[in-house]
């Protein structure tokens, strides 16, 4: 209940300095949405689109005004405040994947070689900016996959501001087209984000425990192979010794 409360404050304040300081502020507010993960992503762009977008506006004049005032910031500040999320995975995977690799039947090697696979493709960028385009999933999770990955941190940049861009644009068009009931529609959102986030995160260990059984299996399987090529050999070396 404390925690919703605080929650709340901080979304007000932000909500209040973007009313008050314009583009400067939708910079700063989406570092600190992407760094103070439970600030609902939405409804900060959301809500710069309703507070400094006039509601009068023509169609295409609201258009340049949001692509400008809104999108270019919020994307830039975006890419960059994705790196603390990306900077967690990056420094704090290796340590605990190497601490779990029993549970989780991965070790650190097979994270390696997984990385080199995604750099050689472009489908792991194309990945990366088509998830960052989507308005309701989190992004979060997209930065710390990135950053246990070991991605390239220049193309990891790339991909996330090039997905960034739709994103915040629809984002800041639905809260201008919206009006004051943005709020309600951004809760929505914040909820599908949350529920998609939870579902992810289950598939994920889903997909490990999976894999981890695999694993072991092939790995006795190996292990029984090779215990039985040595007791071959070992009968072998007996028959010619009685010889």
């Amino acid at each position: 209940m404390v925690f919703s409360e605080m929650l709340d404050g901080v979304v007000q304040w932000i909500l209040v300095m973007i009313q008050a300081y314009g583009p400067y502020s939708v910079f700063v507010a989406v570092i600190l949405e992407e760094i103070l993960i439970p600030i609902p992503s939405p409804l900060v762009i959301m809500g710069a689109g309703f507070i400094l977008i006039p509601a009068q506006l023509a169609f295409w004049d609201a258009m340049r005004e949001i692509f400008f005032i809104i999108v270019i910031p919020a994307s830039i500040a975006s890419t960059i405040g994705s790196f603390f999320t990306y900077g967690i995975g990056y420094y704090g995977g290796r340590p605990l994947i190497t601490k779990f690799q029993r549970f989780l039947g991965v070790n650190w090697v097979d994270i390696e070689k997984r990385e080199k696979q995604f750099e050689k493709g472009r489908k792991v960028w194309i990945s990366i900016a088509i998830l960052r385009a989507i308005p309701f999933f989190p992004i979060a999770i997209v930065s710390l996959t990135s950053g246990v990955l070991r991605l390239s941190w220049k193309k990891y940049a790339l991909a996330t501001f090039i997905g960034s861009i739709p994103r915040t644009f629809i984002l800041a068009f639905v809260g201008w087209r919206l009006g004051s009931a943005y709020i309600t529609f951004a809760s929505r959102l914040s909820e599908l984000e949350t529920l998609i986030a939870v579902v992810v995160i289950a598939a994920i260990a889903y997909a490990l425990y999976r894999y981890r059984n695999r694993y072991m299996h092939h790995a006795k399987r190996i292990l029984k192979t090779v215990e039985d090529r040595s007791k071959i050999q070992s009968r072998i070396v007996q028959n010619k010794r009685k010889k």
